[in-house]
């Protein structure tokens, strides 16, 4: 909304100026609106940037979740491999409890076979036996019994004394199950947290991501409104410079009449007076001027066609490598027509690049230069003085161009303006 009502507020800024053709207050303008597109293209390329940097983070948050999702897989199968085995050793504790109830049974079962020998013993008349079963606390404490193993079955204390090694052996290997058991599940317990852990980061990522993404559309849904103002700008500016370019026409038109009538009176005179003059310049580089008037401005139009084919500011590129802010004016002619100084000066440049062709440029002093561009031939050299009207060059295409044509430009003080400031046809 505050966009929208910036844009028509400069739209009813120009229809107000289209009524009036006043010069200065169209060129103030026009440096609102070129000032205007530049901040908008400076607020473009800070959004540009933003979005080169969102677009990396997203990318290295992705590539930061895959990494992670890795390690989860990777504690996730260390999870699985010691659950199965804490699996394993749980059968293995069963099974062990299992062999450690039967050697405890097999050892009772010894331990009654024997009571009842002695027993037998006793019934028999041997009382000595029964005292010694009877003192005895337990099993271990009647196998140690010096006296007892004098006299009993050597068989038996063998067997008893197995048994009891075989008990206390599983006993011992059931505690050393449950220890490891105590282990694994330890162990599991940290790769679970660990675990838990990378998930937890993971999920933050992942919200993070959510975030980075809408940034991304915000800043591209950005680019694409400041786009449109730049657009609605540029289309703004294309409409000053039109009511600019009007207004320089009509100047010129009125500056052509008034010279035409002041040409028409002097020639009246001189037909009064039957005079009559040619003049050289005593060895300056001259031709007789052509006969299109100088400007107020003292400059005169520099070739032989009126025909402007390009105006001087913003325009759509012609072609691959031209520019789209003019910085002259093109005017169609043929290929090899004379092309003129637009005033007396000396030549600071007369030479050839990519872009321009062949060129030349005039110093006319006061700061003020003019610019011939894309010439077929140079005929003055750097450091010639010239007088207005003599032939320079003739027009071509050389350099970036679709036809023959002179690019003319002119400068203040090292800045191009327009030259419809200076000349009209």
């Amino acid at each position: 909304m505050k966009h929208g009502l910036k844009r028509l507020t400069r739209y009813v800024l120009v229809a107000a100026i289209s009524f009036s053709l006043a010069v200065p207050a169209m060129a103030a303008t026009k440096e609102e609106v070129q000032s205007q597109i530049e901040d908008l293209k400076n607020q473009q390329s800070e959004l540009e940037s933003q979005l080169a940097s969102l677009k990396k983070n997203k990318t290295d948050t992705e590539s930061y979740i895959k990494d992670l999702d890795e390690k989860i897989k990777v504690y996730l199968g260390k999870v699985q491999e010691i659950s199965a085995q804490i699996e394993e050793t749980e059968a293995e504790i069963a099974l062990t409890q299992e062999n450690l109830e039967q050697a405890k049974e097999d050892e009772q079962q010894q331990y009654k076979a024997l009571k009842a020998r002695i027993k037998a013993m006793y019934e028999a008349g041997n009382v000595s036996y029964v005292q010694m079963l009877l003192g005895s606390g337990d099993l271990k404490s009647l196998l140690n019994d010096q006296e007892y193993i004098s006299k009993i079955n050597e068989y038996d204390h063998n067997l008893l004394t197995n048994l009891q090694q075989i008990r206390d052996q599983i006993a011992a290997y059931e505690a050393e199950l449950e220890e490891q058991k105590e282990l694994q599940e330890a162990q599991k317990e940290e790769y679970e947290l660990e675990k838990a852990s990378l998930e937890k980061v993971v999920a933050d990522k992942e919200e993070e991501l959510i975030a980075i993404g809408a940034d991304i559309d915000s800043v591209n849904s950005d680019i694409v409104t400041t786009q449109e103002e730049i657009d609605a700008e540029n289309a703004l500016l294309a409409e000053i410079i039109e009511q600019e370019r009007k207004a320089a026409e009509e100047a010129a038109r009125r500056r052509a009449e008034e010279e035409a009538r002041r040409r028409a009176e002097e020639e009246a005179q001189k037909n009064q007076s039957g005079n009559s003059s040619s003049s050289g310049n005593g060895g300056y580089y001259e031709e007789e001027s052509p006969s299109y008037p100088s400007s107020s401005t003292g400059l005169i139009w520099p070739v032989g066609s009126t025909y402007i084919t390009s105006y001087f500011g913003y325009r759509n590129s012609p072609t691959a490598g031209a520019s789209t802010y003019h910085q002259g004016i093109d005017i169609a002619a043929s290929q090899g027509s004379a092309i003129w100084a637009a005033a007396s000066g000396t030549v600071t440049t007369a030479s050839y690049s990519s872009a321009m062709g062949n060129y030349v440029v005039i110093s006319h002093g006061n700061g003020l230069s003019t610019v011939y561009e894309h010439c077929s031939a140079l005929y003055v050299s750097a450091g010639d003085y010239v007088s207005q009207g003599s032939t320079i060059a003739a027009v071509g295409s050389t350099g970036i161009s679709t036809g023959a044509h002179l690019h003319f430009g002119v400068m203040e003080n090292g800045s191009y303006v327009n030259p419809l400031y200076y000349v009209s046809p």
